[in-house]
């Protein structure tokens, strides 16, 4: 697929030049709202323009109040919603191309749960937004989890990550393949816990850049193992919240982030 000048100078804000990325989710904001990791999150956001991040994917609220402090960030719009109150697996779309395009957005978000009992409906949405996306030269990130309704919310198979590893692999690989198939640009998608394991998600999305998310939080060792295991294998970068806005010292953090992503 021959892509349009547009979506190249856009996608070449969002990845450096060695086509890694290091992005900051604030989406959670409507998700969840401005509590626990996010509680003061202000502070941390006024420190953006100082620090090694590429993009921020967010809606629309949160780039009108902090785009000072994000004009040298690429931008990138969720255009599907849901809050922690009610169906939270069943991501909506609630925002449309053209009004994230007029408000200055570089690329846009659609996010899918496969597994989840609407994961035909959210599909639909990533396959539409796929075709508006190309025939304006937007780039479209997907944000593919394997995800479905539990009592607490939501349930990301967590258990079989740690007992059945292989089979874990095996749906995070087909989630991404989705996003491939339907014409995404750039994929968000769990760590599946080891480089091995990763590489067989890799392989699944072919030439479509895929960065992971940061998940539950974890130590900062951990989460900086984590991203050398996806980066060491051929991830294109990060996108974490939580296990970016709760550190103490989001400035080290930072700097260890993009030394690991820029030199593997």
């Amino acid at each position: 697929m021959i892509d349009s000048l547009g979506k190249i100078k856009r996608l070449n804000k969002i990845f450096k030049d060695n086509g890694k990325t290091f992005m900051v989710p604030i989406d959670d904001l409507l998700i969840s709202g401005p509590e626990n990791h996010l509680s003061n999150f202000e502070q941390k956001v006024l420190l953006f323009d100082k620090l090694p991040i590429d993009a921020v994917l967010g809606y629309p609220g949160f780039f009108y109040q902090f785009h000072e402090s994000l004009k040298n960030k690429a931008w990138i719009f969720n255009l599907t919603t849901s809050t922690k109150f009610n169906n939270y697996t069943h991501k909506m779309q609630s925002l449309s191309l053209q009004n994230a395009i007029y408000n200055g957005a570089d690329a846009v978000a659609v996010h899918v749960n496969i597994s989840s009992p609407n994961e035909n409906e959210m599909i639909k949405t990533l396959g539409s937004v796929s075709c508006e996306c190309q025939s304006l030269g937007i780039p479209l990130m997907a944000i593919m989890y394997v995800r479905h309704p539990s009592q607490n919310n939501d349930d990301n198979y967590e258990i079989l990550k740690r007992e059945n590893n292989e089979q874990y692999v095996a749906m995070v690989a087909h989630a991404c393949r989705v996003a491939v198939e339907l014409g995404a640009d750039i994929i968000k998608t769990s760590y599946t816990g080891t480089p091995e394991g990763f590489k067989k998600v890799i392989k699944a999305s072919g030439n479509v850049p895929i960065i992971i998310s940061g998940g539950e939080i974890v130590s900062e060792d951990e989460a900086l193992n984590n991203i050398s295991g996806a980066i060491s294998v051929g991830s294109s970068g990060i996108c974490f919240g939580r296990n970016f806005f709760t550190r103490n010292d989001v400035v080290d953090f930072s700097r260890k982030v993009n030394t690991i992503i820029q030199n593997g």
